[in-house]
């Protein structure tokens, strides 16, 4: 090989930095100057220059002057071949004897301070590369996180890259620096090469990797039939969880130096030769490719990094492990002071979040007079019973009361002109919600919903116990006032259209004014008017009937001597003459005046009231109904049966986890899926997800109520836990 030339006896005395008691390295030149350095000629005309200094600045300007400084045409191909490792390591003594027959190309030190500083650049016109010699990691640099960052560049527009180690043993800062690099090379660099209108510019695949370990005592790594010593380097990033994917290919070079020997070059030279020879994946680039691609990516990856101090103190190691639930903050106390009787403690606000109630009330007046006396709204006062306390709640809002001075705030004590609490009764202050230990300090009572739950639970009771009844009445009394011409209820088993069976899915049977036969209410969803039948104004069709009225001028059938035949039924025909008495369909709708009228009513005077009192009784940790669409464990939608399968017609309902697409193996009644609050969490969640029951004394629930279906195991796991240490 031309390049590979044996050390003389000579040379191996000379000086050298050590890298422990027993290594020889780096030959140096002795009280020679950075600016000295920078200028040197060499032998061969060769010089190595600083090409980007430690803050990333680079030294050469444009493409014209980085030719000329490599003593290169601007039309010669180059391949990049750039050295990393830790300081001391000797990559400036690596690359001249690999590159350059042991001259002095790149400066080499006996002092403790790095003698490399930045990038320095040098040309070997014999192989046609150019070589790049970077600053070592592990270096006592006051900008490390931006040394980091100026290796990266380098090593992502370099084509081969040499990883030098002198170590027993491979350390763990070559895999974190080389995964570091194959991750922000896939991340950030690609794209931006990809963004470049530059002809030439490598952008799918990395440099290739060079793993040169040097060892004195220990042997390194070795190839067998089994495993090769690459495939050992990549088990080893892959234990360390590092991706090494942005690399075209990884080779390792390991050599063990006898004492009192200088290091053999010729493996890690025919390793660099193979490389360079090999263009099926990066070939020879210009020189004012490389440097475009070089400053391209100066420019969009700079500027000033933040320089954090490493604490060199393991605070986790002996701090409570506990940690907020709001803010994730961890406790600040050291481990064990709750059995010493100290609270968790961390000296940081906390974040407000409703779930958890974390803002506490203190008593203005209390406070002001040296006392911390934390305060609760609510719903009625202590001395007020049940039904009283909901009432007076109702007028005049939630209540504060302080043990000390009384009641201190009302929320509508005066008609108008009301402040908050915080401005005129109260001091607010956030807290830390400890894991582990009580949400709250206090629960509030929830009177008024309370109340409502008792309500709900009586009107669901008698709900169930009178749904089959009332379902039979229902259909028998509209069945009574239906025309003649419609199918009875009780003979209406499946959707006519789409055979969806009533019982089994829950949904409403609804007769189409048109041909009178049983639908669901996707497939009669049209209203228009059928004056065969005597409706003049738009009433409920199905699909079929709505198509036929639709042939017709002005949506009315017209009368002709052959009537037509519906797709739905053999018997019945909507066009013709009118096929129905007026007398026939006048019950039916007075039936429906009389009930529409009544339903809004309905809905005006009790159920728009009834929401009212259920949002302002509502706890504050319950997640709102607009915030929660479906169930918090299961992820099935909220509404009615109905409602439902109107959204899965239209698209909107494609959960998985939804009951209405579950088909198989279900046998009960699908009905409506309410919305339902636990009590402990406050998470919206369906009947099927919250069927336990059981005290939340810490929100302030002391009877059984509803808990979702998460809490309960929590609940489960605590009250094991406690049983095995009694």
């Amino acid at each position: 090989m031309a390049f590979l030339r044996e050390i003389s006896e000579d040379e191996a005395l000379k000086p050298d930095i050590v890298h422990d008691a027993e290594f020889k390295s780096i030959p140096f030149i002795p009280n020679l100057t950075s600016d000295e350095y920078e200028i040197q000629p060499q032998l061969n005309g060769d010089c190595s220059f600083l090409l980007m200094d430690a803050s990333e600045n680079l030294h050469i300007a444009t493409p014209d002057m980085f030719s000329r400084k490599l003593h290169c045409s601007e039309n010669d191909k180059i391949k990049v071949v750039s050295i990393f490792g830790n300081t001391g390591d000797g990559k400036s003594y690596t690359l001249n004897h690999t590159f350059f027959h042991g001259q002095n190309i790149f400066q080499t030190s006996p002092e403790q301070n790095s003698c490399t500083v930045g990038v320095f650049a040098a040309m070997q016109h014999e192989l046609g590369v150019l070589c790049l010699d970077t600053e070592g990691l592990l270096g006592t640099s006051e900008k490390s996180n931006r040394r980091m960052r100026m290796l990266l560049k380098i090593l992502a527009i370099s084509d081969i890259v040499i990883y030098r180690t002198r170590s027993e043993r491979l350390h763990s800062d070559m895999f974190e620096f080389l995964g570091t690099a194959s991750k922000a090379f896939c991340t950030h660099f690609a794209q931006a090469l990809q963004s470049l209108a530059i002809p030439g510019t490598a952008k799918t695949l990395g440099p290739a990797i060079i793993v040169f370990h040097e060892t004195r005592h220990t042997k390194p790594l070795e190839s067998s039939v089994e495993e090769s010593a690459e495939d050992k380097l990549r088990e080893n990033f892959s234990k360390l969880n590092y991706d090494i994917n942005a690399f075209s290919s990884l080779r390792y070079v390991g050599i063990q130096t006898e004492n009192n020997k200088t290091t053999d070059f010729s493996k890690v030279i025919a390793a660099v030769r193979m490389e360079i020879e090999n263009t099926s994946v990066r070939s020879s680039r210009q020189p004012g490719v490389v440097f475009k691609a070089m400053k391209a990516l100066n420019v969009k990856f700079s500027g000033e990094i933040i320089e954090k101090s490493i604490n060199p103190f393991p605070e986790q190691y002996f701090t409570c492990p506990v940690h907020c639930e709001s803010c994730n903050q961890r406790c600040q106390r050291s481990m064990g002071h709750v059995i010493d009787g100290e609270n968790h403690f961390n000296k940081h606000p906390c974040n407000y979040q409703h779930q958890y109630e974390n803002k506490v009330y203190l008593c203005k007046t209390c406070y002001i007079n040296g006392k911390e006396i934390i305060v609760t709204i609510r719903t009625q006062a202590q001395n007020d019973s049940s039904w009283y306390g909901l009432a007076k709640y109702a007028w005049k809002g939630p209540v504060i009361e302080c043990p000390h001075c009384g009641e201190i705030y009302r929320a509508r004590q005066y008609w108008y002109g009301n402040k908050s609490p915080e401005t005129t009764a109260v001091r607010s202050e956030i807290v830390h919600v400890w894991k582990g230990g009580n949400i709250t300090t206090k629960g509030p009572v929830h009177s008024a919903q309370m109340v409502l739950d008792g309500v709900s639970y009586i009107s669901e009771a008698i709900s169930c116990i009178s749904a089959p009844p009332t379902k039979a009445i229902t259909g028998w009394l509209a069945d009574k006032v239906a025309p003649s011409y419609w199918k009875p209820n009780h003979e209406i088993i499946n959707c006519h259209a789409c055979r969806k069976n009533f019982e089994k899915t829950g949904l409403p049977k609804h007769h189409c004014r048109g041909c009178g036969e049983g639908f669901c209410h996707p497939c009669s969803q049209h209203k228009m008017s059928v004056p065969a039948r005597g409706w003049l104004q738009p009433v409920r069709v199905c699909n079929d009937c709505k198509h036929e009225l639709q042939r017709k001028e002005d949506s009315a059938p017209e009368i002709s001597s052959e009537p037509l035949i519906h797709n739905n039924s053999n018997h019945n025909n909507i066009t013709g003459p009118p096929l129905t008495d007026e007398t026939d369909i006048r019950v039916r709708k007075y039936g429906e005046s009389i009930y529409n009228t009544i339903t809004s009513v309905a809905s005006v005077a009790l159920d728009y009231p009834k929401e009212i009192i259920k949002d302002s009784a509502r706890p504050s940790y319950w997640v709102p109904d607009a915030e929660s669409p479906h169930c918090h464990i299961c992820r099935i939608i909220f509404g009615t049966v109905e409602e439902l399968e109107i959204a899965k017609e239209n698209g909107l309902l494609t959960t998985t986890a939804n009951r209405q697409n579950v088909t198989n193996n279900t046998s009960k009644v699908i009905g409506d899926c309410k919305r339902h609050h636990c009590r402990r969490c406050g998470q919206a969640v369906c009947a099927d997800c919250s069927q336990t029951r059981c005290p939340v004394p810490e929100r302030g629930w002391q009877t059984d109520v509803r808990v979702c279906d998460s809490c309960a195991c929590i609940e489960s796991d605590n009250d094991d836990k406690k049983s095995k240490k009694d």
